[in-house]
């Protein structure tokens, strides 16, 4: 069984997309039979935020 951890992927202002744009891509390339993101998901908590983080973490497989 392989379980990958992410944490404090902190989107928002400061958020570096082309970086987590590498973690999706190794996280999915090790076919994890669950994914846990633990942690801030988001900077300052706001919806925009939110709705965002939603969309990057539906890339995982």
């Amino acid at each position: 069984m392989i379980i990958v951890q992410l944490s404090d992927i902190h989107v928002g202002s400061q958020f570096q997309e082309s970086v987590f744009d590498k973690v999706v891509d190794e996280v999915n390339a090790l076919k994890p039979d669950a994914i846990l993101i633990t942690g801030d998901l988001t900077n300052e908590g706001l919806s925009k935020e939110y709705e965002k983080c939603k969309k990057l973490i539906s890339r995982f497989d």
